[in-house]
């Protein structure tokens, strides 16, 4: 008689997981392989709703990360790509100021610079990314001058990223904004499960055990982690502290002057880019960082690299460094 195997099922949430990254994956690297664009072709939209501030927050940056990752390990290879982001709110102020206008290009002007004006080209990827367009206002030429602004953005975006609180088709939405929205690509952000809050609750609880008096153990330098990973995140620390002329110290200890903020939040970005460490994680190679000062400081950098380039030529510096063997 043949055994009988029994096999766990596999879980709502990892499925969920699995089935976000996987899509993710496939649909920016679908936008960056697009070739000999016309007027015609458009871009694609993802609307991901549903889940908290925080899980919506994770979604967006897991997104630009891949974003930013080259399909190819040769670089020189890939298209240049470009991101912009934006809340809903501060959209729905652009719209109201330039109505009067009569035309979209002014608030097209407000998320894509000059050089972006232009049809998609194969040299040129561009994402635009809009969080919690619920936010626009209730005023309904508003909002249906937000429905027009997405297909324009379409013709010259390879990808639009939306976030929305629900579903579009049960917020107070314009018809047509709750149609052209519900049209795109949509994916159900989960929160984390219970059990992944009772492995974060337990996790908390661990360190301050560890960090009574009496402990012997250094917070700073996690054993918990395997070793590619600690390798990983002092080299990135290494080579931050080097090419700004900083110690490492001042970067993982809790300095608040501006000549270590910034590195500190580029190393922290640099982690997030190129680790599978969750925010909680790497906030513990920072002094024992909490979950939500790692994401403010992701959501900064991420900001500051959207306007200054200057900060864009130091961040890639530092992964021209990290490229070349023996770093530390």
């Amino acid at each position: 008689m043949a055994a009988i195997t029994s096999i766990q099922p596999l879980s709502f949430d990892l499925l969920a997981g699995l089935t976000f990254d996987f899509c993710i994956k496939k649909i920016v690297a679908s936008a960056a392989q697009s070739t000999c664009p016309t007027p015609e072709q458009q871009g694609l939209l993802v609307v991901g709703f549903g889940g908290q501030d925080n899980s919506r927050e994770d979604w967006l940056l897991n997104a630009i990360r891949l974003w930013e990752k080259p399909v190819c390990d040769n670089a020189t290879d890939s298209p240049c790509r470009s991101w912009t982001r934006t809340e809903g709110s501060a959209l729905s102020t652009a719209i109201k100021k330039y109505r009067s206008v009569g035309s979209l290009v002014p608030v097209q002007r407000f998320l894509l610079p000059d050089n972006q004006m232009a049809t998609r080209s194969d040299d040129s990827l561009n994402m635009v990314v809009i969080n919690r367009m619920d936010r626009i206002t209730k005023n309904e030429s508003d909002q249906f001058m937000a429905r027009q602004y997405i297909d324009l953005l379409l013709t010259h975006s390879s990808l639009v990223l939306v976030t929305l609180p629900n579903h579009p088709s049960t917020l107070d939405l314009h018809p047509s904004l709750a149609s052209r929205l519900s049209a795109g690509f949509l994916l159900h952000i989960q929160n984390e499960s219970s059990s992944t809050q009772q492995r974060k609750r337990e996790k908390k609880t661990a360190k301050r055990l560890q960090t009574r008096p009496g402990h012997e153990h250094d917070t700073k330098t996690p054993q918990m982690f395997d070793a590619k990973a600690t390798d990983t995140v002092n080299r990135i620390i290494f080579s931050v502290a080097r090419h700004f002329s900083v110690t490492e110290k001042d970067i993982r200890h809790g300095s608040q002057r501006r000549c270590h903020v910034r590195p500190r939040g580029l190393a922290i970005y640099c982690i997030r880019e190129m680790t599978d460490l969750s925010s909680h994680d790497i906030g513990r190679f920072f002094g024992g960082r909490d979950h939500s000062t790692v994401l403010h400081s992701l959501k900064v950098t991420t900001k500051i690299l959207q306007q200054d380039h200057g900060t864009k030529a130091d961040l890639r510096a530092i992964r021209s460094r990290l490229q070349q063997p023996n770093v530390c």
